[in-house]
C-alpha cells in the first residue's frame, strides 16, 4: 500500500481549501434518490457551509467494496479514470429526515490526462476488531463527468446516525474504505461522525452511497 497525502477537506463548499485537493466541477442540479434494494432519500444540501481542513490523509489499501460493477458504458473518446484522490468534504454531515444525514465524497483526478469519472463508489465501514459493512447503491442514474488532471467531483454517502450508544444495531466503525468507480484503488479514511444505525440485512436500508454527480454541493 502507499501513503495518499491528499487531506480530508473539511467544509462543504470549501472553494478555497480546494486548491490542494483539487478543484470540484461539473456539479449539477441535485436529485433526489434510493438505495438499490428500496428506502429512504438523501437530505438536501442546502445547507449553510464552512471553509476549514484537516491534516488527515487518506491511506491506499487492498480490499473493500467493489466499484467495477455496473457503472454505465466506457464513454466515447476518452479512458474511465484508472485511479483518483479520496477525500470527505464536510466539517459536519449535513441533517436530512430525522438522523439521515449525507456526506460528499471528493474524488479527485490525480492522473496526468484527462478522464472520466462516472457511477457509484464502492464504500465499505470497518471497525477495529475485523467487522466490516459494504453499502449498496442508490438509484441515481449514471452520469460521465470528465476531469481534467487535479479537478474534482462528488458522490455521496448518506448515513443514519446512531448516536452516542452503542449496542447491537448501534455499530460505531473505526474507518470507512472507498473505493472511486470502476477501479480497485480503495482507499481508507478515519471515520469521525459517530456510530450508525446497521441496517446490512434490512430491505429498505438509510444508509448507501449515491453516483457520482448526483447531487449539487455548490462547488463549480
Amino acid at each position: 500500500m502507499r501513503e495518499n497525502n491528499s487531506r480530508v477537506v473539511r467544509g462543504a463548499a470549501a472553494i478555497a481549501v480546494l486548491a490542494a485537493f483539487g478543484t470540484l466541477t461539473a456539479c449539477s442540479a441535485g436529485s433526489t434518490g434510493t438505495p438499490t434494494a428500496g428506502g429512504a432519500t438523501t437530505p438536501s444540501s442546502s445547507s449553510a457551509k464552512q471553509d476549514q481542513t484537516s491534516g488527515t490523509a487518506s491511506t491506499r489499501v487492498t480490499g473493500g467494496a467493489d466499484a467495477l460493477r455496473a457503472n454505465g458504458d466506457k464513454p466515447a473518446g476518452e479512458q474511465l479514470c484508472a485511479t483518483a484522490r479520496v477525500g470527505l468534504g464536510v466539517e459536519f454531515p449535513v441533517q436530512g429526515a430525522n438522523d439521515q444525514f449525507s456526506v460528499p465524497i471528493l474524488l479527485a483526478n490525480d492522473s496526468s490526462a484527462r478522464c472520466t469519472i462516472q457511477g457509484f463508489p464502492g464504500v465499505q465501514f470497518q471497525k477495529g476488531n475485523g467487522e466490516s459493512w459494504d453499502l449498496v447503491r442508490g438509484d441515481d442514474p449514471i452520469k460521465p463527468v470528465s476531469l481534467a488532471p487535479g479537478e474534482s467531483t462528488s458522490a455521496t454517502l448518506v448515513f443514519l446516525s446512531a448516536g452516542t450508544q452503542e449496542g447491537t444495531s448501534h455499530w460505531a466503525p473505526d474507518s470507512v474504505l472507498i473505493t472511486p468507480p470502476n477501479t480497485t484503488d480503495t482507499q481508507r479514511l478515519a471515520w469521525d461522525f459517530g456510530a450508525i444505525l446497521r441496517q446490512d440485512a434490512a430491505t429498505h436500508p438509510g444508509t448507501f452511497v449515491r453516483a457520482v454527480d448526483a447531487v449539487d454541493y455548490g462547488n463549480k
